[in-house]
């Protein structure tokens, strides 16, 4: 998946540079389409993580780098600019965390070993988005530009999966939380001829409790009850070109 956005970034790079020979300055046109493609890092902010209703321990967040593709119209007014856009984006990333000791037997407990006690989580999430972007031209001089941005960006998470690997049993389950939420974003845009650099930062206001159902009906009555609570910020970098 990644190798093809790397692809689809070097066509997009193509497009713009071809594009020039007709190009027409951005300051003098008052709508644009464009694409974009690029890579976020989801940055999960964990409030509880519980099994069986008691606190999990030592509970750590690793960032796993996902990817996303987005059309978009832009409407400029003087130096100001309003951007709907829509967005596909998926979201990766792992919680490490050790189950409580007093959910464990006593024959486990006996071996002493710490790694009995220690579970892994990788989330993948797909999601359908709606940024809303207000922005201003800093910089509007011939075939360069600098930008500022910021707006919400509604969310439908329509496919959130989690893959558990606890000791030796590795089950795939299926998110039962909200699907939906909504972020605060603010960025950065470079702009060089049509081709433009974006740097975004988005802030999630919502925060989401999951709990777990297993795909495999062998585990329908999973082992352990996993329910986190959490909100989402994300950052991400794209490359595109406007037209």
């Amino acid at each position: 998946m990644k190798r093809l956005f790397l692809i689809g970034i070097g066509v997009l790079c193509v497009l713009s540079l071809k594009a020039q020979q007709t190009y027409t300055p951005p300051a003098e046109k008052v709508f644009h389409v464009g694409a974009t493609l690029g890579f976020n890092a989801a940055i999960p902010v964990v409030n509880t993580l519980t099994v069986n209703g008691e606190n999990a321990e030592d509970v750590q967040v690793k960032y796993k780098v996902g990817t996303l593709a987005s059309l978009f119209f832009r409407v400029n007014m003087d130096r100001f600019f309003i951007q709907p856009s829509v967005t596909w984006s998926r979201y990766e990333g792992e919680f490490q965390f050790n189950l409580p000791e007093s959910l464990l037997p006593e024959t486990v407990l006996a071996e002493s070993n710490i790694n009995l006690l220690n579970t892994e989580l990788s989330m993948r999430k797909d999601a359908l988005q709606v940024p809303v972007l207000i922005g201003y031209h800093i910089v509007r001089e011939g075939p360069y530009g600098l930008s500022f941005m910021a707006g919400p960006t509604f969310k439908y998470n329509y496919k959130v999966t989690y893959e558990s690997m606890a000791r030796e049993n590795k089950q795939e389950f299926i998110s039962e939380s909200n699907p939906f939420g909504v972020n605060i974003g603010v960025g950065v845009g470079v702009r060089i001829w049509q081709l433009f650099f974006d740097f975004n930062y988005e802030f999630g206001l919502n925060h989401t409790e999951s709990d777990f159902k297993s795909k495999n009906p062998a585990y329908s009555m999973s082992e352990y009850d996993v329910r986190v609570n959490m909100r989402n910020d994300v950052l991400s970098f794209s490359i595109g070109v406007m037209f």
